[in-house]
C-alpha cells in the first residue's frame, strides 16, 4: 500500500500578498493530501502571514530547507527567480512545485531540463488550468465524441494587463516576455490538454499599442497571435491582447474548439459553453460538471487538484500529466514564439518527448 502520511509542504515567497498567499496557502490548508509546514520569504512580513495560518516562518530559504518536516517545496518567487529556487531546492532533497512560467528564457529551461533527468526528488510545474471544473466539463465532451476529431484550439485572453507600481520592476521590461511568458503556459497547457499532444512548431506575430501609462504597458509588445502546430492534422491558435480598450469591447477569455462534426465555444464574458453540431439547427447549452462551489472557490479547488496530483507522484513515484517533459517543451514553444515573432518566421519545436 502507499504511503498516505500528508507530504510536508514549505512554500517559498509567500510574505506578502501574491499567488502563494491567496492560493497556494489556502489550497495545502484544504487538502488532505498535503501539510502546510512552513513560509519563506526574505521579507519579514512573512512572520505575518505564517502566524495567520500558525505553521513556521523563514527568511532563509537555506534554512527552510533544511527543515525535516519540508519535503515539498512549492516556488512562488518572482519569474526570474525559479530556476535557481527549484535548484536549490532539489539539491536539497525536496521535491520541488514550481509556479508557471518555469523560466524565462533558454538557459533556464536547459537548466531544469537537467534537472529533471536527474534520479532523486522531483520536479513538477503547477499547471492549475486543466484542474478547472470548465476545462474538466470541456474534456468530458470531447472524450465523447461531441464534436468529432478535434482540428483546431482556439484560446483567447483580452483585456488590460494588470497595473505594476513599481516601475523599476523587471516584469515591465522587453526581456521578460511579458504576458506571453508569464501566463501563456496555462493556454498553451490547456490546448496541449484537450489535443493529447505537443506542438511541434509555431509562428508568432506580435504587436504594441504604445498609448497608455508605463505601468500597465510594460516595455514589450503588447497583442501576441501565434500558432503552434501539433502535426499535420491539427493546430491551437493562441490570441494574448493586453493592450488599453475602449470600454465596452469584449474582454475576458474565449475558447474555441473546432472538430469535425461541429464547434465548442466558450464565449467572452460567459462561464457556461455551447455546442454546435454539424446538422443540428439549434446549439446546446451543455451544463458543467456538477459542483456547488463558487468561481473563485473552483479556482482553489484546482490549485487544490493539482498540488494533490503532485503529492500523490511524490507518494508513488507515478508520474501524472502534465510530465515534466511535456511541460518544458510546452515552454520551448513559448520562448520559440518569441523568437518567431522577431525573425517574423515559423519556426520547429524540440521533440523531447
Amino acid at each position: 500500500m502507499p504511503n498516505r502520511t500528508p507530504v510536508g509542504v514549505g512554500i517559498l515567497g509567500a510574505g506578502r500578498p501574491n499567488v502563494a498567499t491567496s492560493h497556494q496557502v489556502p489550497a495545502c490548508e484544504r487538502s488532505g493530501a498535503v501539510r502546510l509546514v512552513a513560509l519563506c520569504d526574505r521579507l519579514e512580513s512573512v512572520r505575518d502571514v505564517a502566524a495567520v495560518h500558525r505553521v513556521k516562518a523563514y527568511t532563509d530559504s537555506g534554512q527552510m530547507l533544511a527543515d525535516p518536516e519540508v519535503e515539498m517545496v512549492q516556488v512562488a518567487t518572482p519569474d526570474w527567480c525559479h530556476v535557481a529556487h527549484a535548484e536549490q531546492a532539489l539539491a536539497a532533497g525536496r521535491h520541488v512545485l514550481v509556479q508557471k512560467p518555469p523560466c524565462i528564457d533558454r538557459p533556464g529551461l536547459e537548466r531544469l531540463r537537467r534537472a529533471a533527468q536527474a534520479t532523486g526528488p522531483r520536479l513538477k510545474v503547477l499547471l492549475n488550468t486543466r484542474q478547472t471544473r470548465l476545462c474538466r466539463t470541456i474534456r468530458a465532451l470531447l472524450d465523447t465524441g461531441a464534436i468529432g476529431r478535434l482540428v483546431q484550439v482556439r484560446i483567447a485572453s483580452r483585456g488590460h494587463r494588470f497595473p505594476i507600481s513599481e516601475l523599476s520592476s523587471p516584469y515591465l521590461t522587453a526581456a521578460l516576455g511579458g504576458v506571453w511568458i508569464h501566463n501563456g503556459l496555462h493556454w498553451l497547457d490547456e490546448a496541449c490538454f484537450y489535443a493529447e499532444t505537443l506542438p511541434t512548431a509555431v509562428h508568432v506575430v506580435a504587436n504594441r499599442h504604445g498609448n497608455g501609462p508605463p505601468q500597465v504597458l510594460g516595455e514589450g509588445p503588447n497583442y501576441w497571435c501565434g500558432r503552434f502546430d501539433f502535426g499535420a492534422d491539427a493546430s491551437a491558435i493562441l490570441e494574448v491582447n493586453t493592450m488599453l480598450m475602449r470600454d465596452g469591447l469584449p474582454s475576458g477569455m474565449q475558447r474555441v474548439l473546432i472538430g469535425t462534426e461541429g464547434e465548442l465555444r466558450q464565449p467572452y464574458g460567459e462561464a457556461g459553453l455551447v455546442l454546435y453540431r454539424t446538422g443540428s439547427a439549434q446549439p446546446e447549452r451543455p451544463p458543467l460538471l456538477a459542483s456547488d462551489l463558487t468561481p473563485a472557490e473552483d479556482t482553489l479547488e484546482s490549485f487544490r487538484r493539482a498540488i494533490d496530483a503532485f503529492a500523490d507522484e511524490v507518494r508513488t513515484g507515478h508520474e501524472q500529466p502534465p510530465t515534466i517533459a511535456a511541460t518544458l517543451q510546452c515552454m520551448e514553444a513559448l520562448l520559440v514564439g518569441a523568437e518567431s515573432a522577431r525573425s517574423g518566421r515559423r519556426l520547429t519545436v524540440t521533440t523531447s518527448c
